[in-house]
Parts: C-alpha cells; structure tokens; sequence
C-alpha cells in the first residue's frame, strides 16, 4: 500500500468500463494517469475523452506502444486484456514496470469485509442473492466486480465495517497476487474460455486462486459436487464449508452458506426467494405466442448453461445458439437429441457447432439473429418452446450478452 501511495504516473490498459472506473478512482488519489487502448478511437465517447483529458489524461489508441507506457510506474490491467499474448508484457519487462489487475489494486484500499463468488455459472445470480440476504443484518453492503460495477468504482467510498459482495471471473483472477476475500465461494467447475486459459486445468487452477491468500480464520465455501483432489484442497489455508443444493437451486444454497456466517437463516432465504425474481438474460420467459415459448438465455455463454437450460424444459425445443466460440466441444448436446428438434446457428461458432453435432441433431445456419427467430418461430409447434442460449460469447455479433440478449427480446416483441 505505501509503495502505491509513493507512485506519481499509472498506466490503465483498456478504456471500457473498468478503465474508465480506474481512471476515476486514480484522479481522485491524485496520479497521473495514461490510458492505452488497442481498440480505435471512434468506438468510445469522445465528450468522455475530452473531459478525462481536461484533467490532465493522456491516451493514445490502436496501440499499446513502448514510447507512451515507459515513464509508467504501474500498469493496471482490465480483465479483457490477455497477458500471455499482449505487447505489455514485453514493454513491462523490458522497462522493469509491474502489472497488476483492477481486482488486486483496489483491494489495497480497503478495509471492508470481501465476499468473492467464483465459478462457471451462477455467478451474478448468487451475488445478487448474497447482497439482498446481507442487506437486511447490515447497513454498509456494496455489490460488484465481474457483476457490472467495477470494484474500484466503490472502493474508495468502503470503510471497515462494510461487506463487498463481488462477483469474481478467471480473468480477473490472473493476476491475482494478495487479494484476499474473507470469503470466498466456489459455485461449480466446468470448461470455459479454454480459449485464454488453453486448457481446463489452467482453468481451474486460476479459479482456485480466489483461495491462495486467505488464513485460517477466513471461510472456503466450496460445492461439494466439485470433488477437488487432495492436492488442490490442501493448498486451501482457511476453513472449507461445503455446500449441497438444499435449498431450491444451487445458487440459493450458496448464498445461504455465505449469509449464516453473518446471522442470516434459512428462513431468510426461503422469503428472499419467494419474492426474488430471475434476472435479466437467464432463462427468462419473454412471450408466448401461440402456445410457443420463447426463452431468453444470453447469459449462458458456455456449453455447461445451455445444458442446464435443456434439462429445465420439459417438451420439445428449437435452439438458437452460436457466437464466439470459447475453445470448447459440443458434442454433449447430444444428451438432448430426442429433446431438440433442431439448431439454428448463428455467429463464428456456427461451423464447428454443425460440424460437431449435426450428425445427430439438425443444424442450419442464419447471418442474424433475426432469420433464425424467424426460421424457428416458422419451425414451431405448440407447445414447443424457442430457446435462445448460444454457448459462446457476443463478441463476434454484440458487445456483450446483455445487448444480445435484448435483440432477443425486441425481434420477439415484434413478431406481432
């Protein structure tokens, strides 16, 4: 914490919305701040540039050079940016600068009590859970991270005695170094963006790091179906409370695991989730139309949601999927065949998809999104219900999956 108070000029790698968070929070400590982002200029808000370089903001664009990132003292990374394959690397070794992620810095501003929630899905949904439970015990409790809102949007506002729930991705684990949450939560494991990671043990153990730093007075809530060999368990320092699902999903009980360490009942969480509704992009029921359901699953961008997805329809179903494809396989959606009518692809995963299962499962390709709610609206019967859950990310089509989602909902909304 003293050597980050004694930097003058800090480097903040990407300009989307964490970089923009960090910015903020770097001004406000008073540093110099230098923004490199490899994406060009046009695609961001020049008002907003304009106004961060009126108070003294240097960036440059479609590049991440040497020449404007050597007088740095520090280089903080948003979670988008890959080291194993940026230019940063190189120019921070060679002119001896540190790399460390938003996660890790703005945890060295706090004194609040961390609450981090990892795994592959579920993330967000037990987050929200875990806040609204603590909520009603606590006055101070800020929600955050991978969630939408930037922990260092918030941090410098967090005083001890406060709780931060944060919803914490692989990405962000990277570059993990001391940050150390008092609990930490392991949802569930299954493969995802194998595509950065270049393999499911890299995965998982990048996952794992959410534990390296915590002591034996600090709580490892881990799902008990996970079955983590021995030797990843006694890497584990702090105390491990597994969890099983008793209580209505998954999610729930993790969240009730995290909020009886703060007093919170199972009670408590039988009435939050009585009045808790889903959140935007998951399995969330958009319409019916002529007995047709059409579902909205966006936010599963990995084969292991768009299973779960399946395994919670009963009758028939048309699937729209595709996207950018994260590096896995497919071939599991051979399970639903009998369940799946057929696939509609979309996005640069479209290929592989067909490739993979088409050989069981009807597969035709669409260029919008639009055909292929169209085609599968014209495909349906009633009773049938349109599931739109890609396994894969936006990025080839959407900047993200709320904006996919959404096309969703509007191309739905305006079948009639």
């Amino acid at each position: 914490m003293k050597i980050i108070k004694d930097l003058i000029t800090i480097c903040v790698a990407g300009w989307g919305k964490t970089g923009i968070s960090l910015t903020k929070m770097l001004l406000d400590l008073g540093k110099k701040v230098k923004v490199t982002e490899q994406r060009k200029k046009k695609y961001f808000c020049s008002q907003s540039i304009q106004n961060f370089q009126a108070k003294g903001v240097k960036f440059e664009f479609r590049k991440h050079s040497e020449e404007f990132i050597k007088s740095c003292e520090l280089i903080i990374l948003s979670p988008g940016i890959d080291l194993s394959r940026s230019k940063l690397t190189n120019i921070a070794i060679k002119n001896k600068i540190s790399c460390i992620g938003e996660l890790e810095f703005a945890f060295y501003f706090t004194d609040a009590t961390i609450i981090a929630i990892t795994g592959t899905n579920g993330k967000t949904t037990t987050a929200h859970l875990v806040y609204r439970l603590l909520k009603q015990k606590k006055k101070k409790v800020y929600l955050g991270g991978n969630i939408g809102r930037p922990f260092s949007e918030f941090v410098l506002n967090t005083k001890k005695g406060d709780v931060i729930v944060l919803e914490v991705s692989s990405f962000q684990l990277e570059t993990v170094v001391k940050f150390r949450p008092k609990v930490a939560v392991l949802l569930n494991l299954e493969p995802d963006h194998l595509n950065r990671h270049k393999s499911f043990d890299n995965y998982l153990k990048t996952k794992l790091k959410i534990f390296h730093n915590q002591k034996k007075s600090d709580r490892a809530i881990i799902n008990k179906e996970i079955n983590l060999a021995k030797p990843y368990l006694s890497e584990i320092n702090s105390k491990i409370i597994y969890f099983k699902n008793e209580l209505s999903d998954q999610n729930l009980s993790a969240a009730y695991r995290v909020g009886k360490i703060f007093g919170i009942t199972k009670d408590d969480c039988r009435i939050l989730s009585s009045k808790y509704k889903k959140l935007p992009h998951r399995q969330q029921l958009v319409k019916e139309i002529d007995k047709i359901k059409f579902i909205n699953d966006s936010k599963a961008t990995n084969l292991s949601s768009t299973l779960f997805a399946l395994k919670s329809i009963k009758k028939s179903v048309i699937l729209i999927a595709g996207g950018k494809d994260k590096g896995f396989h497919y071939f599991d959606l051979g399970k639903y065949a009998r369940k799946i009518k057929k696939i509609n692809l979309i996005g640069q995963a479209a290929d592989k998809i067909n490739d993979e299962i088409g050989n069981k499962i009807k597969c035709d390709k669409f260029d919008s999104l639009k055909e292929a709610v169209l085609s599968s609206y014209k495909e349906a019967k009633p009773s049938d219900t349109i599931l739109f859950s890609p396994m894969c990310s936006s990025f080839d089509m959407f900047s993200d999956y709320k904006e996919r989602g959404q096309k969703f909902v509007e191309i739905v909304d305006n079948l009639f």
